[in-house]
């Protein structure tokens, strides 16, 4: 039997989820001559990932459904004054003729601000679902589903009425969950590495990684010379020197007016970094680099490319260890379609702990990588 949202998911401790929403009976409703509003739910979630008390590890947008790996943060919330909680709600629901035909909303009229949050009342209310999943989903497919009948005319369905949630209980389901999340353009081939993945968090990784070495590079560069180069990269040179891009800035209402390149592969990145991709107890050799991720995803990948089990790259043994993740079991997970859903992922022990926090006896197993005290696919807690 099903298991209510609310009681699936810790509220007073909320950890990872992988999200799922799919496209009603499955249809390409963002693909073929529809490919545009894979934009659209990108820009979406870069918006949301800014306003709300959440981090993003990872996502992709595909035709027919989008994948989020994403952790509520209602103690980030709790920092926000009256005024910070009326504004970033008015940012996504700006109110009715506050919305561009572009589906761009209207910057918060600082009137309206001020008096939203004198409403008491109202401010705990929206604290509380600036920092919920519910409320997380219900604000990307709410507005990519106006945008698209707008766009054909019409009215009805676009996603599936629910969106599928499991909890990621520990660092390997984390990093598997997502490298499974950043992969799926290639294994539906319509890629054939990481860094052509569009629409996903890897792409968006690469991307803010590369530029940060054009910049580290060009900064030993001759002043005329690395203009040159910083120019061919659509970067720009700021206030102190400070490498920055606006490319995209337009796309987020309200975002700063450059994202800024720094001393670190991650400076400007818009999803969590590596460093705080964290999850369950962590031991002190388990976090990985972005580096090293990519390098898991790109290797990855060309197993799946290939088809084959043999020949496994010598850098994907390494970052697996550290994980305490077996080679042959991520190899079965990763080729294996659905191997990603179940009561949530973890370890024998992180499903048996949350098993007893749930009050059941097992949580369901369907991943490869998991499989522990066992009884079928059930986890029997102690």
């Amino acid at each position: 039997m099903a298991i209510a949202r609310k009681y699936l998911l810790d509220l007073r401790n909320p950890g990872w989820v992988h999200g799922i929403s799919r496209c009603v009976r499955k249809a390409f409703l963002a693909g073929n001559q529809a490919a545009h509003r894979k934009v659209w739910v990108e820009d979406r979630l870069r918006l949301l990932a800014e306003v709300f008390a959440c981090e993003m590890a990872a996502y992709a947008v595909m035709s027919n459904h989008v994948h989020v790996v994403v952790r509520m943060a209602p103690e980030i919330a709790a920092t926000w004054s009256a005024a910070d909680v009326a504004l970033r709600w008015m940012r996504i629901f700006p109110g009715r003729g506050r919305v561009l035909p572009d589906g761009t909303a209207v910057e918060p009229d600082p009137a309206q601000v001020g008096t939203r949050a004198q409403d008491a009342a109202w401010v705990v209310e929206r604290r509380r679902r600036l920092a919920d999943l519910p409320w997380f989903m219900k604000s990307l497919k709410e507005f990519i589903v106006r945008r698209a009948n707008a766009e054909d005319g019409c009215t009805g369905a676009f996603w599936e009425e629910r969106f599928t949630s499991v909890p990621l209980l520990d660092q390997a389901a984390l990093i598997a969950c997502m490298a499974y999340v950043d992969l799926n353009p290639i294994r539906a081939k319509l890629a054939d590495r990481p860094e052509r993945s569009t629409h996903t968090g890897a792409h968006e990784r690469v991307r803010v990684r590369q530029r940060h070495r054009v910049a580290q590079r060009a900064a030993a560069l001759p002043a005329p010379v690395r203009q040159v180069v910083l120019d061919q990269a659509g970067l720009t040179t700021g206030p102190g020197g400070a490498v920055a891009t606006t490319a995209g800035a337009s796309d987020v209402p309200a975002a700063p007016a450059a994202t800024t390149f720094g001393a670190h592969p991650e400076s400007g990145l818009w999803l969590t970094p590596m460093a705080r991709c964290i999850a369950g107890e962590v031991l002190g050799n388990s976090k990985i680099s972005v580096d090293d991720y990519l390098t898991l995803v790109d290797a990855t990948g060309r197993l799946i490319k290939a088809g084959k089990r043999g020949a496994i790259p010598p850098e994907l043994g390494p970052i697996l260890a550290r994980l305490d993740m077996s080679v042959d079991d991520w190899i079965a997970t990763v080729t294996t379609g659905r191997s990603m859903l179940g009561g949530a992922l973890g370890h024998a022990a992180s499903r048996m702990a949350e098993a007893a926090r749930r009050g059941a006896d097992w949580v369901r197993n369907r991943c490869p990588l998991f499989a522990g005290k066992t009884m079928g696919d059930r986890t029997v807690a102690a």
